[in-house]
């Protein structure tokens, strides 16, 4: 039996919820001019840690290597108080996903037509949903199973209380029985109504109860009714202008859902939802082969990632892997937080590279500052993805949660973030990466191409277009927001790339 939902907690009642956010020591002022620098002093080598490894991983566990060692060479100051520049390596070349019209499922302009039917009963199970995590356990992020057999997720920022539900869903005609529907959602969950059950953000899985098969190729969709965005046009444009710049993210689509419940609803139609691709190992297989790499949704680390400690049990709390961790991917989760949390300022810049990919971090914070989207790692403490990439070991960030894109959160707190100066106080690898002038003179560089390619005001007038097309409305709002800040941004370049003056004759 399921615990009743408080009063305080009902939709369309938001109340501020305290996430217990992890703080983390006051940023260090940037690095001095050369001429005025102490020399650096000795580095400190980041501490191996010992990982812990859950039990049994495999039925016979391979032995575990030791931490490696930081070379010598690396911990030895230069000869001079100049510190070094990182050496901005080369990025992999990815698939980012881009839209491709032979694509049965998605594509900006597409809309599908999908029809769900429960049982009233599943439906009323469906309606116990909340906004705090209730009766019953499960880590955030996850799902359990209760003692009558339902399945419930827990939800990974506010810690909602969401069973997964019995139906039969049909798109555009093709049958699939017994799949799982739920809500979905923090802050659009607890801000949308009870009284319009409809109108909330859902998720779909068609195997959660056993079935089998996938629509076109698709197992998962999510569902996003527009509680935050009533225009539906943020979230898709947002991806878009991920994926134009290079980072690899959801594609979109479009869904007009009908509900069928015996007795409550016949056919009748909820409305227009954006479909949302899930990031899971079928995604990753196709932007990120093999795919097959450490997959993290981390929450409540105020500042991004830092260290927490040299416990992965700590870690695997506040990075919410979606599969355990090998001893070696909890090594390289912990030696990367710490790196960016220790005070070396010369250790690094020279390790950094070998643990990130900073061209494609660079490009995910650009293009999360160009969308004002502060309720993202730039400004908040979740709504990314962090992959451990297993084709080269290295870290790469993917987006999620879009809908509070494009100014619709404000400067969070008096928090005014600009294109050049992407972070506030306390955002350790944003400030020490833009720090460095290489990557400085890198970043700088990525947004000269994305001013005059994906960023431009004839790439965003294309998207909205196709957004428009799709939704059969024109003069959608976040046009004229997204040509303000292409306008904006090509300024910005043109003031650090004045045009050549021709030589007078």
């Amino acid at each position: 039996m399921m615990a009743p939902t408080p009063a305080w907690i009902q939709r369309g009642a938001c109340t501020a919820l305290v996430l217990g956010l992890v703080g983390c020591s006051a940023v260090r002022p940037p690095s001095a001019p050369p001429a005025a620098m102490p020399v650096v002093p000795p580095a400190v080598t980041i501490a191996p840690v010992t990982p812990t490894v859950p039990a049994p991983v495999v039925p016979t566990p391979a032995p575990v290597e030791p931490a490696p060692v930081l070379p010598p060479a690396v911990l030895t100051p230069a000869p001079v108080p100049v510190l070094p520049a990182a050496t901005v390596v080369a990025p992999r070349m990815v698939s980012v996903n881009l839209d491709d019209p032979k694509d049965p499922v998605f594509g900006l302009g597409r809309m599908h037509q999908i029809a769900l039917t429960l049982a009233a009963p599943e439906w009323n199970i469906l309606q116990t949903s909340s906004a705090n995590r209730g009766a019953g356990g499960g880590q955030g992020g996850s799902d359990y199973t209760q003692a009558d057999g339902r399945i419930v997720h827990i939800g990974s920022g506010f810690g909602g209380f969401f069973p997964w539900a019995h139906a039969d869903a049909s798109f555009a005609g093709e049958e699939f029985g017994n799949v799982g529907l739920r809500y979905r959602g923090n802050y659009s969950f607890t801000s949308s109504s009870a009284a319009a059950p409809m109108r909330a953000n859902f998720k779909l899985k068609i195997d959660v109860y056993g079935a089998k098969g996938s629509w076109r190729g698709v197992k998962t969709f999510n569902f996003n009714a527009g509680v935050l965005d009533t225009s539906l046009t943020r979230e898709a444009l947002s991806f878009a202008l991920f994926r134009a710049s290079g980072v690899p993210a959801s594609r979109t689509a479009y869904a007009e859902l009908r509900f069928t419940v015996p007795g409550l609803y016949n056919h009748v139609r909820g409305g227009n939802y954006v479909m949302i691709e899930n990031v899971n190992k079928t995604f990753l297989k196709e932007v990120l082969p093999p795919g097959d790499g450490l997959l993290m949704k981390p929450e409540g680390l105020s500042g991004g990632i830092q260290g927490q400690g040299a416990s992965w049990t700590v870690y695997q709390s506040r990075f919410r892997p979606e599969r355990t961790a090998t001893p070696h991917e909890q090594q390289r989760v912990m030696e990367f937080s710490q790196l960016i949390s220790q005070t070396d300022v010369a250790l690094f810049r020279s390790k950094v590279g070998t643990y990130l990919d900073v061209d494609e971090f660079l490009r995910f914070v650009a293009v999360n500052a160009f969308i004002e989207n502060w309720d993202s790692y730039i400004g908040g403490s979740h709504n990314y993805y962090f992959y451990l990439d297993p084709s080269d070991d290295k870290f790469r960030f993917l987006p999620w949660d879009e809908d509070l894109a494009m100014g619709a959160r404000g400067g969070m707190g008096g928090r005014n973030f600009t294109m050049a100066v992407p972070y506030s106080g306390n955002q350790p690898l944003i400030y020490w990466l833009l720090d460095d002038p290489a990557v400085q003179t890198r970043y700088r560089e990525i947004l000269k191409e994305l001013s005059e390619g994906g960023l431009s005001v004839a790439s965003i007038n294309r998207l909205c277009d196709t957004v428009e097309s799709a939704l059969g409305q024109k003069g959608i709002a976040p046009r004229l927001y997204l040509q303000a800040r292409a306008s904006g941004l090509a300024s910005l370049v043109a003031s650090w790339f004045p045009p050549a003056v021709p030589a007078a004759r």
